[in-house]
């Protein structure tokens, strides 16, 4: 099984299947936001929905099977990473998606799509509660990114998704019976390319950046506690 890395809005009003052209991502702000950071509290939890980590729920005017369905669209040979799930809408919702007033619809369908098709090992109350978590907490909810236990403390770094599309990342150091003796805030960023292996001495946590294209030339993040 997959851990969820994340959940995507779409639409569409033709039938999604192979041969039709893919459904259109639409902008609702506080439902993207909200929808990004319960798939954060999700991953932390370890949930999967099984061989894929990206849920693309597809609001359509198309008739779907027990209105709620896994698409027929087949799965695609290069990114088999993402699965479609249909949602039957009337046209009146499926025009007012990107109102602020369709909302709590939206979240709530992404409920009713996560308690439909997850493993046995995810009741409803645990997606119950990653759901009110990133409803409640907004940009202030934490996720847990990594981790490492040295010899003497452990190195938490945590993540908080803002209202503008960025991370806002924190770490914290704790000692072995899990007492906090160190809190900082790291700078807003767009990408976590920064955040690789975590290095931790009695005194000072180092944060290599991620192995990759795009961090060459990037500095290590350097901390004294």
């Amino acid at each position: 099984m997959q851990v969820i890395k994340d959940i995507r809005l779409y639409r569409s009003s033709i039938e999604n299947i192979s041969g039709n052209s893919l459904p259109s991502d639409f902008y609702n702000r506080s439902a993207s936001y909200i929808v990004r950071r319960i798939a954060m509290k999700l991953k932390e939890k370890g949930f999967s929905l099984g061989d894929f980590h990206h849920l693309y729920i597809n609001f359509t005017t198309c008739k779907v099977d027990g209105m709620i369905s896994l698409s027929k669209r087949e799965i695609d040979r290069y990114y088999p990473w993402y699965r479609y799930y249909d949602v039957e809408v009337s046209e009146e919702i499926y025009d007012q998606l990107e109102s602020e007033a369709e909302v709590e619809r939206i979240i709530n369908t992404v409920e009713t799509v996560l308690n439909k098709f997850s493993k046995p090992e995810f009741d409803s109350d645990m997606i119950h509660a990653c759901i009110c978590e990133a409803l409640e907490q907004g940009e202030k909810m934490t996720m847990i990114f990594k981790e490492k236990t040295g010899k003497n403390n452990k190195v938490v770094v945590y993540l908080r998704y803002l209202n503008n599309g960025h991370y806002f990342p924190l770490i914290r150091v704790f000692d072995l019976d899990d007492n906090m003796i160190f809190e900082k805030d790291l700078p807003e960023t767009q990408s976590l390319d920064s955040y690789g292996e975590i290095q931790i001495s009695s005194k000072k946590v180092t944060i290599k950046p991620r192995k990759n294209c795009f961090s060459g030339g990037v500095d290590p993040i350097s901390i004294e506690y």
